[in-house]
């Protein structure tokens, strides 16, 4: 047995346990969670079981996904607290550190353990405990939606970290609405009372008018003004409510619910995927192709599948 005293040392002890497999050989991580950029910390993850806590905030459901499309073999476990890094070939690290950026990153959280060679560990004694179920994309959905309502280490404060629109497109975690406007329009007497009684801030962030159902507390939606498609960005719904017809600057008798961001995108969840200047000007460019007008005009405000096609071909030329 070796003793690992920093995450410095547990970072090598995992890598080597777990890189360059040989035909033939198991590898286990048996890990409470799986939280942001865990696939730069479980190399070589094709044919690796991972098992995890699918705990909302703590299990990152993108990470994940990407570990799915690198081959790894996903599996859910209620309540799992345990760290075990395990392979039949290398040997094990049980330790402190779940499998994540802050337990393993160059800035990481102060972790130790212990390394034990090959044949320490009795694995499928292990493996029983835990009751291991594999992970299905129904959980992956669900663990996404979940995560929006939850504290979380993985926020839109670390952009980097965030799908594109393509891979977005491919795996499908989370939903969006499209939330466009024309006009400017007045925010309601009421958003303010809303978002210093349960935010304890003075102003909201935005707003956007819309009919009764269109948004949900808790729902994204790309927000941007049309015809032209400009200021587009992120628009996370925090609360919704009718506008008081009393209230006259506000009231839209077309629109008369008003959807509140109370709070500023860093103090969001996640969003589904990251906008910048390429998708921004791609995004204005498919639209021209669909038609602005086809946009307004819907009750919903779902984007169409044929939407999301133009966009992902533009971002492909």
């Amino acid at each position: 047995m070796r003793v690992l005293y920093s995450s410095n040392e547990l970072h090598d002890a995992i890598a080597t346990v777990l890189s360059d497999p040989k035909p033939g050989d198991r590898r286990i991580a048996l890990v409470a969670y799986v939280g942001g950029r865990a696939d730069a910390f479980l190399p070589d993850p094709a044919d690796l079981d991972i098992v995890c806590w699918l705990k909302p905030g703590s299990t990152d459901p993108l990470t994940l996904a990407r570990l799915r499309e690198r081959g790894a073999k996903l599996f859910k476990s209620d309540l799992l607290h345990m760290k075990v890094y395990w392979s039949s070939r290398n040997g094990c690290v049980i330790c402190s550190a779940n499998a994540s950026g802050s337990a393993l990153g160059s800035a990481s959280q102060k972790e130790a353990g212990v390394y034990l060679p090959a044949g320490s560990v009795d694995i499928d004694r292990l493996w029983s405990y835990a009751k291991p179920t594999k992970i299905k994309e129904a959980d992956l959905r669900l663990l996404n939606r979940q995560a929006d309502r939850e504290p979380s280490s993985f926020r839109s404060s670390s952009p980097t970290d965030n799908a594109d629109f393509l891979e977005w497109k491919k795996l499908r975690l989370s939903e969006w609405r499209l939330g466009w406007w024309y006009e400017d329009a007045e925010l309601a007497k009421k958003s303010k009372t809303v978002a210093k009684e349960r935010f304890g801030i003075k102003e909201p962030v935005t707003f956007l008018n819309l009919r009764k159902g269109q948004l949900r507390s808790y729902d994204w939606a790309l927000s941007f003004r049309l015809p032209h498609v400009t200021d587009v960005n992120w628009f996370y719904t925090d609360f919704v409510h009718p506008i008081d017809s009393a209230d006259k600057l506000a009231f839209d008798r077309d629109n008369p619910f008003q959807a509140v961001q109370a709070r500023p995108l860093r103090d969001c969840p996640r969003p589904p995927f990251k906008i910048d200047g390429r998708f921004r000007r791609g995004l204005s460019r498919a639209m021209a192709k669909y038609g602005p007008e086809r946009i307004a005009n819907k009750k919903s405000l779902k984007p169409p599948e044929g939407l999301i096609d133009m966009i992902a071909q533009e971002l492909r030329t």
